[in-house]
Parts: structure tokens; sequence; C-alpha cells
């Protein structure tokens, strides 16, 4: 009786100091009942004790059960049993547990997080739940790691009492179909992973950009410097703020609610303010690329209908883009050093009354509404424009920090282009909505300057490309990069000897990740914990897929092969094309509504590990054989990894197509090139009948090889 007093006056207690609430259905019937939870605090164990339906015995591990409190805890109000991770015999204490129908309760990673996001998770807990059949229930802990009884250190923001949510997943089960006995521990345990990640998702909060910049400056403080670019001034949460409500505000004046609004800008803090300020007012940013040619960006203003476009005087001095601008038609210049002239003193009183509930001063957007346009590379065909809404954007960055653990110790450094969905997200959004400094940078093409300027901001976490991360390599000195954690790699594929040069001269292994400007854009990506070198990782929770037989490529390796489909909660809202200006065309996919159609190849083996093998539109048609080109671009890399090479196809009477290979090597003959496709085990097929040699292959703003010009050339040839 008295313990049930206890529990009911610390719950009370709970409720009114931490504000704690419960998300979900707690109550699943089930004979045997398998609860998983992440580790945030000391707290955890009270939290769900005091708040969950059930009288669980808990399962701890060896370690966190030596703490004094946590003894004294569970003598008077919990019951558990401790167990050493790494003991099958004692696993088999809490499988007899579960069979006899009391309710469990598990940290599958055993220790409380020191990063703030899910650390290892042990295989036990995957193997109990498959072997019991148990009804698994995911819980995940939102906040605690913010209290003082948290093991978080460094830079992370403590309160005294923080808001504590609980958000209560849907029941699932762990099964390990087919499998040997012997893999059975292995298989589980990834299971229980995916658990775990996909728990670290579904928690995440229904907002607007806004809404999310906001939370983020209000768990890590106002005052919070996050943002640092080439003008050597570091930018606070509340700098990133007035900029963006203040500017947003006057540019609200000049435009309608719903109105596409170019941006021509560089990587600065002020561009990323903007997007904010923009869609805060409910105008849409349309990210214009100013590394295409005039007929590129006209193209892309009529298929958006942009009758505006935000710029800067000194940007189009400094980077020479006043003759390509002056061709633009039916268009308007805004210059951000107008905008400064026009902030009056109105703007100056609204903006100190409006910034300590800045929410309540703006129109009411929904997270479903559009958010940004970007632009697709166009590498290929004409650039199309990808409207993403808020919801869209923000479960890809909940996504990526589920399965990379981003915290505000972290220094990031990006020059990937902000036009690009890449650069936008993971090197600008990311950050700045879990507290992580950015350092914005201009331009990618600098090789020799960029490793130096990682080297003064003390990076630790580095985005690019193939391309560009195989010429910083080249120029930078070994220890320029002696503090980065993570090298994310994505848009194009990682040739062997790019990532043998970072693990050789660094010691740095590079994560490559997968995506489309359609999905905000990250797929999949490699981490710490889940890599397979040659693979671009594992898909993103909540990322569903399905693959479309092709003929003549029905598997791969002995794995499922074919046209990817994907369908997740980060999915475009449609597409606005040239041909039909200002209208929004949903996806489309033979899978229906929801689904959307990625172009792409791909194989996914058994661990559920994605291998891109090409684009369906870069595949050549030689003698009735399909001959994948970026197999061509590999055997070339083979034969010559010092140099860039790229392939393309043209029309031929006697062959169908002929494949044609651009190269920076004044000497690669094809018998060198049949050498190594015969080393690599790749058909002669694969082996270009014609060989051109250029200075540099011509490249796309976001890093991509530009195939339209090559196209061009080798017609031309």
């Amino acid at each position: 009786m008295l313990r049930w007093f206890v529990i009911g006056l610390l719950r009370l207690t709970f409720r009114i100091l931490f504000r704690v609430r419960v998300h979900g259905n707690a109550r699943v019937k089930a004979e045997r009942l398998l609860i998983v939870a992440n580790h945030e605090s000391f707290l955890d164990e009270l939290l769900l004790c005091l708040f969950l339906p059930y009288n669980p015995i808990f399962v701890v591990y060896t370690t966190a059960a030596q703490n004094r409190w946590f003894r004294l805890l569970g003598r008077c109000l919990i019951d558990y049993v401790a167990i050493e991770p790494n003991n099958p015999m004692e696993m088999k204490s809490v499988i007899r547990l579960i069979e006899s129908g009391r309710p469990v309760l598990i940290f599958p990673e055993g220790r409380i997080t020191t990063t703030g996001n899910l650390m290892k998770t042990y295989d036990g807990p995957g193997f109990v739940a498959a072997r019991t059949r148990a009804t698994v229930l995911p819980v995940r802990i939102d906040g605690a790691a913010r209290s003082y009884f948290s093991l978080l250190k460094g830079n992370f923001a403590h309160s005294l009492f923080p808001h504590i949510r609980l958000f209560v997943q849907e029941p699932t089960h762990v099964d390990t179909p087919n499998a040997a006995h012997g893999e059975q521990h292995y298989l589980a345990g990834q299971a229980m992973h995916r658990v775990m990640t996909d728990m670290m998702f579904a928690g995440r909060a229904e907002q607007t950009l806004l809404q999310a910049l906001l939370e983020a400056s209000r768990i890590q403080g106002r005052n919070w410097r996050v943002v640092g670019d080439i003008e050597n001034v570091d930018y606070s949460y509340n700098d990133i703020l007035r900029t963006a409500l203040v500017a947003g505000r006057i540019l609200a004046r000049r435009s309608g609610e719903g109105e596409y609004i170019g941006i021509l800008l560089p990587n600065v803090a002020t561009l990323l303010a903007l997007i904010f300020g923009l869609t805060a007012w409910r105008r849409v940013p349309t990210m214009l690329n100013y590394t295409a040619g005039a007929d590129s960006l006209q193209a892309a203003c009529v298929a958006a209908r942009v009758r505006r476009i935000l710029t800067s005087r000194t940007f189009i001095e400094q980077a020479k883009l006043g003759d390509k601008l002056a061709t633009l038609r039916d268009v308007e210049f805004i210059y951000i050093e107008d905008l400064r002239r026009q902030m009056g003193l109105l703007d100056r009183l609204w903006w100190l009354v409006a910034r300590f509930k800045p929410e309540a001063f703006v129109p009411p957007s929904t997270p479903d509404e559009a958010a940004v346009v970007m632009f697709t590379s166009g590498s290929e065909s004409k650039c199309k424009g990808v409207v993403l809404s808020h919801s869209a954007i923000l479960a890809n960055v909940s996504q990526l920090r589920s399965v990379l653990d981003f915290s505000v110790n972290d220094v990031l450094f990006n020059a990937l282009p902000l036009f690009h969905s890449f650069g936008l997200t993971c090197g600008g959004l990311v950050p700045l909505l879990c507290g992580a400094r950015v350092f914005l940078y201009p331009s990618p093409l600098h090789y020799r300057v960029i490793p130096e300027m990682a080297y003064n901001e003390s990076c630790t976490i580095l985005f690019g490309t193939n391309t560009f991360l195989g010429n910083y390599a080249k120029h930078a000195h070994p220890f320029d990069f002696h503090r980065l954690r993570y090298v994310v790699a994505g848009a194009e594929k990682i040739t062997d000897p790019v990532r043998e040069l970072w693990f050789e001269k660094f010691g740095v292994r590079i994560l490559e990740g997968y995506g489309a400007t359609e999905t905000a854009p990250v797929l999949s990506v490699n981490t710490q914990m889940a890599y397979r070198s040659g693979s671009v990782g594992q898909f993103l929770p909540n990322i569903q897929y399905k693959l479309e037989p092709l003929t003549g490529i029905e598997s791969c390796n002995g794995n499922p092969c074919g046209q990817l489909h994907v369908k997740g909660p980060n999915l475009m809202l449609g597409y606005l094309r040239y041909d039909q200006p200002g209208i929004l065309r949903p996806p489309v996919s033979k899978f229906g509504a929801g689904w959307y159609d990625t172009g792409d190849i791909v194989e996914i083996d058994a661990d559920g590990f994605v291998y891109v093998i090409g684009r369906v539109k870069r595949f050549a048609k030689v003698a009735g054989e399909m001959v994948s080109l970026g197999v061509v671009e590999l055997i070339a890399a083979h034969a010559s990894p010092a140099h860039e090479h790229a392939a393309t196809s043209i029309a031929d009477e006697a062959r169908g197509e002929l494949i044609v290979l651009f190269t920076t090597q004044a000497d690669l003959t094809r018998e060198v090139l049949i050498n190594a496709a015969q080393t690599q085990g790749a058909p002669e097929l694969a082996v270009p009948r014609r060989i051109i040699h250029v200075e540099t292959l011509p490249l796309l703003g976001s890093g991509k090889t530009d195939y339209v010009t090559l196209k061009q050339w080798a017609t031309a040839a």
C-alpha cells in the first residue's frame, strides 16, 4: 500500500516539475511482453515505472546496477535483475522471465547515452525477443537527456526541469525466418537495432521549419553561436531569427502568400536565415543555381513562375553574373543590401515585441505546405522544380539524426552549395536544428583552401562528393582533417582510389550515402554501426521500397535487383515543369500514389545494404545487350585511377549504340581498358570503342558530371 502511495505521489510530482506526457497507447494485451526503450538518464527507470501501466521486471546490465542511486531505487520501487549483456546463460534467465508471463523491460543500449543519440545496441535483447516470440513494445524517452541526471558533457545545454515526453510506438515482433542456428543471434540483434532506430525517428514532432528552429534555440539557448561563414562572423540563433523574421516581414510587403521567390546567393548565413524567414511568412524560397547557364536559369524561373529574385549586388559583381542575369526575362531583382535600408523603426519595434514568441506574430502555416523548391541537377535532361514540404524536409533531418549522432560538440564544414538538396538538408538544416556549429564556405572548387579552412575551424564532420573529396585529399596536409569523425559522401559513386586515399592519408572511412532531390534528399547511408564498403548503406527509417524487374537484370550476385521505387515521409509534394509552369504534378510510379520512381537500378543484399548499379537512362544497348555506363566508368577508373573519366553513348547503325569514353588521360588506350575489364570480370562489350581526351570533365554546381554537355560533345565528335 505504501509503495503505491509513493508511486502516485512521485507521478504527480514528475507531471508538475517535468511536465511528463505520454503519447501513444501503452496498454497492450499480450501473453509475453518485452518493453524496449532508449536510455537517456538515471531517471529513465523511474519514468517508465511511474508512467507505464505495467509493473515490469527491469533487466539492467551489471555496470548500471552497481550505481548506488539505482540500488536505492530498486529497493524501494522497482523489481530488477542484473545481467552481463554478452553472457548467453544470463540471457536464458530473461527468456524464462518472459515465458512466465511477467512483462520485462530492457534497454538494448545497456548504458546511458553520452552522445544524445542512439548508441550501440546489444544483440541479446533481440535474441530474447525472437526466441520467446514476445510482443515488443518500443518506448522512446525524449527530454531526460537534457536534465542534470544525464551523462551528456561539453556544450550540451542542461535544464533543471526539462520537458519530458514518452512516445509509445506500435507493438511489433522480432523474427529471424529461415536463419541458421548460428546466425539467429546476429540477425535478431540487427532486427532489434532497426526497431530502435525506427523508434527514434517515430517520436519526431510534426512542425514547420520555423517551429523546428525555435525549438532548437529554446533547447540550446538563443545566444548559442551556430553558423559561421567567410565574413568571419559567428551568428547565434537570435541573429538568425532576427534576420529571418524581419527580412521576411519586409519581403512579405512586396509579395503575396504562396508566391515562389527566387534566391540567388552563395553559402552565407544570410541565405539560411532567408529560407526560414520566407517560409515563416508563407512565401516559398526557390533555390536557383547560379552556376547554371542563362537558359537553365530562365527555365527554372518559368517552371516555378518566379517573378522576384532575391540576390546581392556584391555577389553578382564578384561572381561576374551580370551578363547572365541581364538575359532573364520578366523578373524583378531584390537586393539584400536594399532590405537593410528598408528596415524602419516599426520593423525594429515589431521585433522587440515578436522576439519573445515569434510564432504568434507570423501567419499560421502547416507542416504539409510547400517550404522550399529545389531543382534537379539537370545532368541528363532539363531541370525540374521539386517542391518539398516542411514535413518532408524535417522528416529527412530526423531520419539522419536517428542513425548518425550529430551533436552540439560537432563543427560541420559545408562547401556544398545550398541550392542543392544535399547541401541544404545535410550541410545546412541538420546542424542548425541539432545545435552543431556549421561553417559555410561559398565554393567546393577551392581544393587547396578548403582543407586549410577545415583545419582552422577544427571541423569534425565534412560532406562532399567523390570529385570534391578526391581533390581535397590530393591537396591536403595529413593533419588538416585530424579531427574529422564523419566524412559523408553522396551525389555520385565513391571510387576505390578516393576511398583508399582518405583511409591511408587521414585514417578516415568515407560513409557513402544515396538519395535524390525528390526525397529531400537522403534515402540510405552507411553509418559507424552499419557499414559495408561499396554500398550506399541501409535505408533510413520509414523508407519503403519496391524493385521493378528489368529484362536482363533480374538478379545481381544472387540478390534482388531492379529499378527502385520508394515511399516515405520525406517524399516531395510534386514537380514544377517548364512545359506546365506553376502546376504541381505529383510523382508518378507504376506502384501508385505516394510512390516515387528513382530511375536507378539497385541491388539489395540480405542485410538490407543497397548497391547502386546505375541509372536506367545510363544504360546503352550494344549489340542487343544492356551495358551499364557506370560499369564503363569503373573499368576506366581501375585502369587509370589518377585521372577522371565519364562515359556516354550515341546512336550507331551497326551496333545500336556506341559507347564513348571521355578521359583526362591523354594516352589511355582500348587495350589497357580491355585488360582492366578482364581483371574486374566485366564483359568486353563494356569496353568503349571510342576514347576522347579532354583537359577537364564538365561539372554541374553540385559536383556531378554534366552528362548533357558530354552527350553534345560526343554527338559533335
